[in-house]
């Protein structure tokens, strides 16, 4: 088994509870046209380009709306109301975090497809965010996860060996690419899973 000497941590569904449906639960009453809502007008591809920094809310909402002018005010809420869809940490993973932070015996940092608009409700909200050495936002970078630039740019800033570097996520095609790429890799499913792999590791 290979030394690790760095955790690089994915946010958005391994220690941030992040989806659109806790927002929206509460705007429309009826599921089925919210799951179109999501799918086909502020749909994943959409909020991927905001990741990767290709669209800026400021101009994107206005041109939905005058798409859809039905769905104005729900296609307002994705930034107005967008703290609400961060639900909260995750706490068991988040009490991972704080356990490597307190050992001491490895470089932490994370690597998260975010958009920039976005980004500053995250360090407002999350105290643990303190605990990385370093943090690379894909909506600041305008590169995205699975795009092999973005793990390339994360070890040259941080000075990684992808070899010596646990990369965990919660996207497969992101596990996908990393491995392609010689980062040892956790497919997060859930903290119970991440602590076994981490204890493996002698992390913990």
């Amino acid at each position: 088994m290979r030394t690790i000497e760095t955790v690089l941590f994915d946010l958005g569904g391994v220690l941030v509870d992040w989806d659109p449906r806790h927002l929206y639960r509460k705007i429309f009453k009826d599921d089925a046209e919210m799951e179109r809502f999501l799918t086909e007008i502020c749909h994943p591809h959409w909020n991927f380009l905001h990741d990767k920094g290709a669209l800026r809310f400021a101009k994107s909402i206005p041109d939905l709306q005058h798409r859809y002018p039905e769905y104005h005010d729900q296609i307002a809420a994705w930034m107005e109301r967008w703290p609400e869809m961060m639900k909260g940490s995750i706490d068991r993973t988040v009490h991972i975090l704080e356990e490597l932070k307190s050992r001491g015996n490895v470089r932490l940092f994370a690597l998260t497809n975010w958009s920039a608009d976005t980004w500053p409700h995250a360090i407002e909200r999350f105290g643990f965010l303190s605990h990385f050495e370093g943090i690379l936002v894909s909506g600041q970078e305008k590169l995205a996860k699975p795009d092999p630039q973005i793990f390339d740019l994360t070890a040259a800033r941080f000075k990684l060996d992808p070899r010596e570097t646990l990369f965990i996520d919660d996207s497969e095609k992101n596990i996908q690419q990393a491995r392609e790429m010689g980062f040892v890799t956790h497919w997060f499913r859930d903290p119970i899973r991440l602590r076994r792999d981490l204890m493996e590791y002698g992390l913990l």
